[in-house]
């Protein structure tokens, strides 16, 4: 098969992915409230079934519907990668910062927009169609199989149990995870790794009811003592101040830091896009791409407590409570970690503190040498005419150890998003231009794997 050939149908059916896409973005799919997340579900089995992909639905108790999909090539030496993506979506708020309706898929200046657009409902458009278009050309260059699921957004809960349970079924030679593109300045990104995440939420309560604010002078403020708390976790300087918390941080390999360095940060474009002034303090250069990549975090990412709303209110609350996510690297448990949270605030008195774990999964990375890496690279030059950018990691977090670790299957981002698409954010968008290149980017990483790959 002429792999322009397939290029030039996918450019013919461009109308046909974004009908598609729109369709899907119109089905709202919000995991963290558990809405529409079963309809979502039948819908890409619909779409999966249209395009000649087989489907089915694995059920896991307490979770939406997983979607498992599977086409096989022709060639008895063929082998097999697998498409990761989520249908599920973060929720729109706040819906007032959005210049068009979150779930109306508007279309203006070459872009949609909505949420679930770029994360992730553009990636699975893009690679349904794009298999699609290697059937009706006569045969796929390897076998695909696709795992869609419905919890990414908190977490991803029962995905581990799905890979347990179904490990031979997700097994391939290699994965293709959702997410990847383009970067600020256009140029096409492969992501070898996700970083871990645990997220929990802290709560303090000391009273059955909110009371008149003048009691403050005998009854503890729980507000206060959540802030208290969080002042133990970490320092100005930026450090976590749980003992042990660092100890199991792998260290970059020379390879893994020289690919670093080679690796371009548009740092004033993305303080632009940002409206920030300034990153932290020191850092920059070298030691912001280390921070992004390798180093683990701790952010509040919500707080509440008491009155917010407009005017005065003198209340003393009977409840507060904080969001965290710690973002972990690779050989970081997040079992191992949350003992630790759990210890240190009891050790300075705050083991009333109730922890609450909302998410955990480990860190996974993919080595720089693997074949599919070389693949996506080629592939990306043969779309765009310039060399891909290596990103050891994602800031961001997602199940990919599941594959990398516990399922030993190299896996990369690459896509059809870009760096300004919003994701999680008021106005999440896509441009459709790169979301038909992008398609055809991950076709030719498909045909290239396929010729190069033969049992």
């Amino acid at each position: 098969m002429n792999i322009e050939e397939l290029c030039r149908l996918i450019d013919k059916k461009a109308p046909d992915l974004v009908q598609s896409l729109s369709k899907l973005v119109k089905q709202p799919s919000i995991s963290a409230k558990g809405v529409g997340l079963v309809e979502c579900a039948s819908l890409v089995r619909e779409m999966m079934e249209e395009a000649g992909i087989k489907s089915e639905f694995i059920d896991i108790e307490g979770a939406p519907p997983f979607v498992f999909g599977e086409v096989k090539s022709k060639r008895h030496d063929a082998k097999t990668i697998i498409f990761y993506n989520h249908y599920d979506v973060q929720p729109p708020d706040p819906v007032e910062l959005w210049s068009s309706d979150p779930f109306a898929a508007e279309i203006r200046e070459g872009k949609m927009f909505g949420r679930g657009v770029s994360d992730n409902k553009a990636d699975i458009i893009s690679r349904i169609n794009l298999v699609k278009a290697f059937l009706e050309l006569g045969d796929l260059p390897c076998n695909v199989k696709f795992i869609v699921e419905g919890e990414e957004e908190i977490g991803s809960p029962h995905l581990p149990v799905l890979a347990e349970r179904n490990a031979e079924r997700l097994r391939a030679d290699a994965c293709i995870w959702e997410s990847g593109g383009l970067d600020e300045k256009e140029r096409p990104e492969i992501t070898l790794g996700m970083k871990g995440i645990l997220y929990v939420e802290l709560r303090s309560q000391v009273a059955t009811r909110d009371a008149h604010s003048s009691l403050g002078a005998a009854v503890a403020n729980p507000a206060w003592r959540l802030v208290w708390a969080l002042s133990k976790i970490k320092g100005e300087d930026e450090k976590i101040l749980i003992p042990g918390w660092y100890e199991d941080v792998k260290e970059l390999t020379d390879e893994e830091l020289k690919a670093l360095e080679e690796m371009p940060l548009e740092e004033e474009l993305i303080k632009a896009d940002l409206g920030v002034k300034e990153f932290l303090p020191g850092i920059s250069g070298m030691k912001l791409k280390r921070a992004l990549v390798g180093s683990p975090t701790a952010t509040i990412c919500g707080f509440q407590s008491g009155y917010t709303g407009p005017g005065s209110k003198t209340v003393l609350p009977s409840t507060a409570l904080a969001k965290i996510d710690f973002r972990l690297v690779p050989d970081q448990k997040p079992e191992k970690l949350l003992k630790a949270l759990e210890s240190h605030l009891a050790f300075h008195g705050f083991g009333d503190i109730e922890v609450c774990v909302l998410a955990k999964e480990e860190a996974g990375r993919t080595r720089l040498d693997e074949e599919i890496v070389h693949c996506a690279a080629e592939a990306a030059k043969q779309t765009y005419g310039r060399d891909a950018i290596i990103k050891l990691s994602s800031a961001g977090s997602g199940p990919m150890y599941l594959f990398t670790k516990r399922l030993k299957t190299p896996s990369i981002c690459i896509g059809c998003t870009h760096a300004f698409e919003r994701a999680h954010a008021p106005d999440e968008n896509l441009r459709l231009d790169i979301f038909i290149q992008g398609t055809k980017w991950v076709a030719r990483t498909l045909s290239l794997f396929g010729k190069q790959n033969q049992r």
